[in-house]
């Protein structure tokens, strides 16, 4: 199974990449971005996109493991705070009246 899965993500990743190459190479014209401080090189359009699309992925995916970060460092707070007030407060037995 566990072979099967690693081969769906190769052909995922092959099918991801072979669009991207194709993109880059239909859209061929040289052009240079100009950032603040600096001038890039001059590279094609497309290479230019997929640089762009690619940054802000890996910014989206290290903004969201932040949160998510955030999130466990609470749950593990209250989850210790929980298990403290069970500690001091045990209960005990069958609670009918």
């Amino acid at each position: 199974m566990r072979a099967l899965w690693l081969f769906v993500q190769f052909i995922v990743v092959a099918a991801i990449a072979l669009v991207g190459a194709l993109f880059a190479m239909e859209n061929s014209q040289l052009i240079s971005v100009n950032f603040i401080l600096f001038s890039a090189p001059t590279i094609s359009l497309g290479l230019w996109l997929l640089i762009f699309v690619a940054s802000g992925t890996l910014l989206g995916i290290f903004a969201s493991s932040v949160i998510i970060a955030n999130y466990r460092r609470k749950l593990n707070r209250a989850l210790k705070k929980d298990s403290s007030i069970k500690e001091q407060y045990p209960i005990s037995g069958d609670c009918r009246p």
